[in-house]
């Protein structure tokens, strides 16, 4: 790529672009009206008008362009103001000026490029072009109807160069206005503060006032907010100054601020290097460059100090009667803004919160699910409905009094605020009715983790002047958008769904579609049933040897645990054990596969293989848990005689990517006493081969997907073989799942893998028909 040439008489022409006043101001509508016509005149995808500076191109105006600036040596436009004359580019890649460009390499992929120099005094300051992303040619009539629309686009600077010399004029007739008659500013505050303008906006303009009509004073406006000083306006004095006054205590003899909001009087401090009120701030006024200190309550409607106005000077100073009434007359003001404020914030309090439980109300909670719904359709994920009533709240409110009713709602809100995430909300609707909504559903699993919460946490005792109260909740449940897609319908179906929870029986929840309802009450059955199933012997493990490749022997094989449900017969691994892991009963079965799998395991080596080792699968549950510690099963294996070679423990990838310093501790603790770490599902996750570094790892298993569709000629055998390289180097048995056929058998054997596992082998095989397999093989 080459350089732009050079351009004549430079200086003269950046301090005619610099006169114009445009270069960084906001997008206007003006010259966005001449790209977006010249871009529809000429069919072309891209359009600007940019202007070239010392060492930038700044786009004014472009139309499908998502930048605002390049280099200047980067710069189609450079070249067009350097020849000062219509550049045309039919092809890029072409011509040796351009082919090398990043916005041709890279996006937007410019291919074609047609630009006509802006020309103000003689000078040219920028460009207006057109551009594309393939090759074209522009006949003699496209060329000068793009040179008539540069017409245009010089009008509009030029009228941009008068209208800055206008601004200044204006500048300078309101300083001067503001400087004769204060009054005036006097009067334009107090209508900003009738037409309700924002309290930042208002109380700077009190300050800039004073601050104009006398220069020599810095004015500083403190709002008083729970027996502390907040910033309000002082935007004269330096952030590190304010930033170290917010938040101060009011007291006596703090500061003059603090002084004056406690003793509701002015407070004068000619010195301040000298004054004791200002000895631990003495230091920050110094490096304020600040002297003395007026400093005059500002009074609220009844009389109290709501806040302090204060004039500071760089030096010693004392105000003389005129400027003390000047400073009450400017207090009086900024009281007249801050009660506005409070009232109005009062106000908008009462229209969008509940008074009794200081939750959002209706109207608000409208609000939140509308913006739910938005953020919805924004990350493609759905947005739950909840609406939540008390069980027989009417009897507690007739038979203990309403203020005792009251004190339960305000606790109950409490309790379902604890139970939800953070950009959850909840609102009252009135009564004992509440409306939740949870933000960013992927699956049901994550409502009824929030649902189970709330029923639990409502149903817990209440404690209320001593009274011992309880009571439960009915919940429906809706979906945006697989139910509804306006707000109002949604509260519709979930108030539906709340009486279905009601007529079921109360404290519970229902979905208000059946699919999902049917599919909710499934998952709850099967939990329930899980958890019997260890104790009712419904529980059972399926061995799967795995053979060497080089002995042909079986010297392990992989614990399996299956349910066979006295009604529903066997129900698969991957319906009950996502269940286990949900609920927290993965640990509880984890420990019982352990002890299963120990009582069987040291008979099999005294009878059939004394090398046999069994591997379990487990859970990244069981390694975080503190209070049941995955490493007791290191004291069993003590003390039942076994050896801590029997044993490999499988773990997932998911484990090692949230592994923090106790699981690691605890991997090596395995490690260490000598049980065999597995890495399970080998390849199918995310950078597996740098946990191979930092956890320890005896073997991994190659996934039964790569295995499936091997092939001799495709990419499966490749990465299996890469697998098999890479842990040989590292020292790492591999393990081959899967293995179905004599042709992938021979193909892994051929590879140098070490152990095969799959139905070629043999199936998962009960224990006695597992015993029956050791003793033929």
């Amino acid at each position: 790529m080459r350089a732009p040439p050079p351009i004549t008489n430079e200086r003269e022409r950046i301090r005619t672009l610099k006169r114009l006043d445009i270069l960084d101001t906001p997008p206007e509508e003006r010259f966005d009206r001449i790209t977006r016509l010249v871009c529809s005149i000429l069919d072309c995808n891209f359009s600007s008008i940019s202007l070239i500076d010392e060492y930038r191109q700044w786009f004014k105006s472009a139309i499908n362009l998502d930048i605002s600036e390049t280099s200047r040596e980067d710069a189609f436009c450079a070249h067009t103001v350097a020849q000062q004359t219509t550049l045309i580019v039919p092809d890029t890649l072409e011509d040796t000026r351009f082919k090398n460009n990043p916005f041709v390499q890279g996006r937007p992929h410019i291919r074609f490029y047609a630009g006509v120099p802006l020309v103000i005094d003689g000078f040219a300051v920028g460009t207006l072009c057109v551009f594309d992303d393939k090759p074209r040619t522009f006949s003699s009539k496209q060329i000068s109807e793009l040179e008539s629309v540069a017409k245009i686009a010089e009008a509009e600077l030029h009228k941009q160069e008068y209208n800055a010399l206008s601004n200044q004029l204006e500048e300078y007739q309101l300083r001067l206005a503001q400087t004769q008659k204060i009054t005036r500013v006097r009067s334009a505050i107090l209508e900003r503060v009738v037409n309700a303008e924002s309290l930042y906006t208002v109380l700077h303009d009190i300050v800039y006032a004073i601050e104009t009509e006398y220069p020599e004073q810095i004015c500083s406006i403190l709002l008083l907010e729970d027996g502390k000083l907040r910033k309000g306006a002082a935007p004269s004095l330096p952030d590190f100054y304010n930033d170290a006054i917010d938040g101060v205590e009011v007291g006596v003899g703090v500061g003059s601020c603090g002084n004056t909001a406690a003793i509701n009087a002015p407070t004068i401090v000619e010195d301040i290097s000298t004054h004791p009120f200002w000895e631990p701030w003495r230091e920050l006024a110094a490096r304020a460059g600040v002297g003395s200190c007026w400093s005059q309550p500002i009074h609220g409607a009844n009389g109290g100090v709501i806040g302090s106005f204060a004039i500071y000077h760089k030096g010693k100073a004392v105000p003389t009667a005129d400027k003390m009434v000047l400073i009450e007359q400017f207090a009086h003001i900024a009281s007249i803004a801050i009660e506005r404020e409070k009232a109005s914030q009062l106000i908008w309090r009462q229209a969008n919160f509940d008074a009794l439980t200081g939750l959002p109300n209706r109207n608000l909670m409208l609000e939140h699910l509308q913006l739910a719904m938005s953020s919805s359709e924004r990350d493609e994920d759905k947005v739950a409905v909840i609406f939540l009533d008390l069980d027989n709240f009417k009897d507690i409110n007739d038979t203990l009094g309403h203020d005792m009713g009251d004190k339960l709602l305000i606790e109950c809100s409490a309790r379902i605020k604890q139970c939800l995430r953070a950009d959850d909300t909840v609102s009252r609707l009135g009564g004992d009715e509440f409306v939740i909504i949870l933000n960013g559903i992927k699956s049901l699993n994550s409502i009824e983790h929030v649902v189970e919460k709330l029923l639990g946490s409502i149903n817990e005792p209440y404690v209320l002047e001593y009274e011992r109260v309880h009571t439960s909740a009915s919940l429906g449940i809706t979906l945006y958008p697989d139910d509804a897609n306006d707000a109002k319908s949604l509260i519709k179906n979930a108030d539906q769904a709340m009486y279905g929870a009601k007529n079921q029986g109360k404290n519970s929840y229902q979905y208000y579609t059946q699919d999902m309802q049917s599919s909710a009450i499934k998952r709850i059955t099967l939990l329930n049933d899980l958890r019997y199933a260890i104790n009712n012997n419904e529980l059972f493990i399926e061995y799967q040897p795995i053979l060497c490749f080089e002995t042909r022997e079986v010297v392990k094989a992989e614990a399996l645990l299956r349910w066979q449900h006295p009604t529903k017969g066997r129900v698969p691994p991957n319906e009950f054990i996502s269940l286990a892991e949900e609920s927290g009963l993965i640990i509880d079965v984890s420990n019982w596969v352990f002890n299963e799998v120990c009582a069987n395991v040291k008979h099999w080596q005294l009878n059939f293989s004394s090398d046999l080792q069994i591997s379990i699968n487990t859970s990244p549950s069981h390694y975080f848990n503190v209070e049941m510690n995955i490493t007791e099963w290191l004291n069993t294996l003590l003390k039942k005689g076994i050896s801590a070679r029997s044993l490999m423990l499988e773990v997932t990838e998911s484990l090692l990517m949230e592994a923090n310093e106790m699981v690691t501790k605890k991997l090596f603790q395995f490690r260490q006493a000598g049980v065999d770490i597995a890495l399970d599902d080998f390849g199918t996750g995310f950078s597996s081969i740098s946990y191979l570094k930092k956890f320890p790892t005896d073997i991994i298993k190659i996934d039964r997907s790569f295995v499936k569709s091997m092939t001799d000629v495709n990419n499966d055998k490749v990465l299996c073989e890469a697998i098999i390289v890479m842990a040989k180097k590292l020292g790492i048995k591999v393990v081959a799942e899967g293995v179905e056929t004599r042709e992938q058998f021979e193909i892994l054997k051929g590879m140098g893998c070490d152990y095969a596992q799959g139905f070629f082998i043999a199936k998962p095989l009960g224990k006695s028909d597992f015993e029956a397999f050791l003793a033929k093989h």
